[in-house]
């Protein structure tokens, strides 16, 4: 309680006096500090070019691994301005800016940097820079990021030379089969069995899993033959460059599990020999548009270790930030930096694999970004039997361009958790991996063939290719069937089709068609040639209409063969024969 100023006139002054000063030093040290005011932010920085840069297109040594510089010789795909890295002069000036800034991540193709920084007001001191064209807060933090002493860095990434040699168990070595214990179903469902039958596993083809950790990658008994092979390339954390990507977060070893797990009797993946690099691009500590910068960086990583196959799991339709707000509209392909990178790295000769969403049965319900992009493949979740899971995202893009593309089975599927516990899991996360191990696998059989080729033909491969909708896209593919779409493309003169590459009760069902039948029978010859021991067989048919269906008996397996594969060649006089794969 204050004292009455009738009672103690001069105290009373005297206190007046002294509360006037405080609050005028109160006011002046609130401006003082206002001025140097503290905001833990990241920011996108976009540059206007690439001027004085020194380098070169002519020296791609300086900024490509060789893989990739084989690569796109090999797939005749030109290394351009995109290709070059971004201006370290300009990178210099806006880290001049504040004593604060610090650079996080950079992007050569879309020309930008992400830098963090604590100071207030930091955004409009960058725009004023000549060279910058645009600026964004991608995440305001809590409290400070801690500046890391010793970035992590997988030991394998540091040795120049190694060699490695596939450990194959001996279920593989005597029965020339896998078994894929509870994983069975969500790879037979796409015949992607097929594809490891005829000897695809993944051997030499290079991926890159994004996710958000990988918690026991490392260390994990399904993942054993991943280690001991070597395969397991590197590992980066473009979050916190500092951790190990292999302590935190574990969606990224359900996610890996679905390629690479390799305990036979439990679980096989569906690349299970594959080659891989993981990096962790998503801060699971927020939802903010830092995230998609971290997604293209990570890509831009994967393109230049010469990555051909990456998968994410990730997706991104809002943010925590309420200002940044993303309609159907922008689901076009071109709004998201993530999914501008997206359809880039189909240019530069990559597949991107990309988890549709769980939005399905939401609010929301669509798509979100970078699964938006154009010349991707966009994976939706079905259960073991083909049914869409309620949780698939739906699409179509905002542009009316079909979404998803393709399915596999992501509701009902097993997974093995960081424990090494294989269990039942629910996603699209895990549809998108699976469809990518057998991507890969089938990319190996043709690897002269483009990313775009081995797309159309999962694509053609489908279910319901010709009449596609929101919830399937595309259907399911058929590993087996895109398989023979790659061996014999479409001919003009000779069109065939299967009800199915694989023999019902040792029967067949083709469906010739001769558009230049002229009314005279025409006699067919099928040989059949089985892998393994040569042995062959031939029926002949005649062509009695300009379309017929045709019925073909492969004989009966022995006791002792599990499967059979053979190779087809269908004569018809006068024109170049046909040449398929069919099995039993």
């Amino acid at each position: 309680m204050f004292p009455r100023k009738e009672y103690f006139p001069f105290l009373c002054t005297q206190i007046e006096i002294q509360m006037k000063k405080y609050t005028i030093f109160l006011l002046f040290t609130l401006l003082l500090f206002s001025s140097y005011a503290q905001e833990y932010a990241k920011y996108w920085v976009q540059f206007t070019d690439k001027n004085n840069t020194p380098f070169s297109v002519d020296r791609p040594k300086e900024f490509l691994s060789q893989r990739a510089i084989q690569l796109r010789q090999k797939y005749q795909i030109p290394i351009d301005e995109t290709d070059i890295p971004v201006n370290v002069i300009y990178i210099q000036q806006v880290l001049d800016i504040d004593s604060t800034m610090r650079l996080c991540t950079k992007s050569k193709w879309l020309n930008g940097i992400t830098v963090y920084c604590e100071r207030d007001g930091v955004l409009d001191s960058i725009l004023k820079l000549p060279f910058v064209s645009f600026v964004e807060r991608t995440v305001t933090m809590s409290e400070p990021e801690t500046r890391p002493d010793t970035p992590f860095v997988f030991e394998r990434e540091q040795r120049n030379e190694w060699v490695w040699q596939h450990t194959y168990h001996s279920d593989w070595t005597q029965n020339h089969d896998f078994d894929y214990g509870l994983a069975g179903q969500q790879i037979r469902i796409n015949n992607g069995h097929w594809l490891h039958r005829m000897g695809y596993h993944g051997e030499t083809m290079r991926m890159m899993v994004m996710d958000a950790g990988f918690s026991n990658v490392d260390t994990l008994f399904v993942f054993r033959d991943l280690q001991q092979d070597q395969r397991l390339l590197g590992a980066r954390n473009l979050v916190q460059p500092e951790v190990s990507p292999f302590v935190k977060h574990t969606h990224g070893t359900s996610v890996l599990s679905c390629i690479a797990a390799y305990v036979p009797g439990k679980m096989v993946g569906t690349a299970p020999m594959v080659e891989v690099y993981l990096c962790k691009t998503e801060d699971a500590r927020s939802e903010n548009k830092v995230e998609e910068d971290n997604w293209v960086a990570g890509l831009e990583l994967a393109d230049s270790l010469g990555c051909q196959v990456l998968n994410s799991s990730l997706g991104y339709t809002k943010f925590d930030d309420s200002t940044q707000v993303r309609t159907f509209d922008d689901l076009n392909g071109h709004v998201s930096r993530a999914s501008q990178a997206a359809t880039m790295a189909a240019a530069k000769g990559m597949i991107v694999c990309n988890s549709a969403g769980n939005e399905g049965s939401q609010k929301w319900r669509y798509l979100g970004a970078p699964a938006d992009a154009r010349d991707i493949l966009t994976v939706g979740a079905v259960d073991g039997k083909g049914k869409i899971a309620s949780f698939s995202s739906h699409g179509p893009a905002s542009d009316g361009r079909v979404k998803p593309d393709v399915c596999a089975v992501g509701s009902g599927c097993y997974v093995a958790s960081p424990s090494g516990f294989i269990h039942l899991s629910f996603g699209t996360s895990f549809s998108s991996p699976i469809m990518s191990g057998m991507v890969a696998c089938l990319w190996q059989a043709f690897p002269d063939k483009s990313n775009f080729e081995i797309m159309d033909a999962v694509r053609r491969s489908s279910n319901q290719y010709n009449a596609p909708d929101s919830l399937y896209g595309y259907g399911i593919p058929d590993m087996l069937k895109a398989y023979n779409l790659l061996l014999q493309p479409d001919r003009e003169d000779l069109q065939v089709h299967f009800d199915s590459f694989v023999a019902e009760n040792n029967l067949l069902t083709i469906e010739m068609a001769m558009p230049s039948f002229n009314g005279n029978p025409c006699p067919i010859e099928f040989q059949l040639i089985k892998r393994g021991n040569n042995k062959t067989w031939s029926q002949k048919v005649v062509l009695q209409n300009a379309q017929q269906w045709c019925t073909i008996k492969i004989p009966s397996l022995s006791k002792k063969d599990k499967y059979g594969i053979y190779d087809l060649e269908i004569r018809v006089a006068g024109h170049e024969p046909l040449h398929y794969v069919v099995a039993q």
